[in-house]
């Protein structure tokens, strides 16, 4: 029992071996460094002229590292089981004994590295913009607790559409589309967010939801009390997508492509 428990652990390294070492991830982390660098010199230009309060440069710069740390997670899930099963390196697991969950489950965990990865280098930018100011901490903490929350949201359903997916062409189609669904809202007039229409759109937006958190928690300085129906929207996208991942997707995992 406790070999096929361990399972998970094995696909996992195996999984973060082929996106760390194989250099996707990196590459990825290398491009989000220079936007990163671009993004922070303009706040940092924009904070010397007081053109943008301090503390929403903060909120600016997480925003920046949440939105691009999602972006990687979500390319990693979307591959890692439509692209396995066409190059046919799935199969060799019908002779492991794992169960289609365990599979999962290491896939999700690797796949959700790229974010903590992304959050660490943002942190010395984070600091450098916040002039060290009590601002930091506040902007840390929930960025790391938002970002963790949309990761799993992302990469959970990033894992579910490659295993409902013939190839890997479909399911990084699927999920980039609905990736840049989700930042549509943001784009839209304050006028439109703040109507009832607007309210009922960011609220079933969860990075809509998530960035409207960070600006109430950290730019505004409101407590948990005025903050959370803001990560409610999140909270219950997350179980709702582990669910489906764990519960509906794993079970009917394919290791092999269908012929006929």
């Amino acid at each position: 029992m406790s070999s096929r428990s361990g399972v998970w652990r094995l696909i996992m390294r195996a999984e973060l071996r082929e996106m760390w070492a194989g250099g996707r991830v990196l590459n990825f982390l290398a491009v989000f460094g220079v936007l990163l660098s671009i993004t922070a010199y303009v706040l940092a230009t924009n904070n010397d002229l007081n053109l943008l309060p301090l503390k929403q440069t903060v909120v600016v710069a997480l925003t920046s590292t949440i939105t691009f740390g999602l972006f990687i997670g979500l390319v990693m899930a979307a591959e890692s089981v439509s692209g396995e099963r066409e190059r046919a390196t799935l199969e060799p697991l019908l002779l492991t004994p794992s169960s289609h969950r365990q599979i999962v489950l290491g896939k999700f965990v690797a796949a959700m590295s790229p974010w903590p990865a992304a959050l660490v280098i943002a942190v010395p930018y984070v600091v450098v913009l916040s002039h060290k100011d009590p601002v930091l901490g506040v902007g840390l903490w929930w960025g790391a607790v938002t970002g963790t929350v949309l990761s799993v949201i992302f990469v959970g359903f990033g894992l579910v559409v490659s295993i409902w997916s013939d190839s890997s062409r479909v399911s990084l189609f699927i999920c980039l589309l609905t990736y840049a669904a989700t930042l549509i809202p943001a784009q839209l007039p304050t006028e439109f967010l703040n109507s009832p229409a607007g309210q009922v759109v960011s609220a079933l937006d969860p990075l809509e939801a998530a960035g409207q958190l960070l600006t109430r928690a950290v730019a505004e300085g409101r407590g948990l009390s005025e903050v959370w129906p803001s990560l409610a929207a999140p909270l219950v996208t997350m179980v709702a997508v582990l669910v489906v991942l764990f519960v509906v997707a794993a079970p009917r995992l394919q290791l092999t492509v269908e012929k006929g």
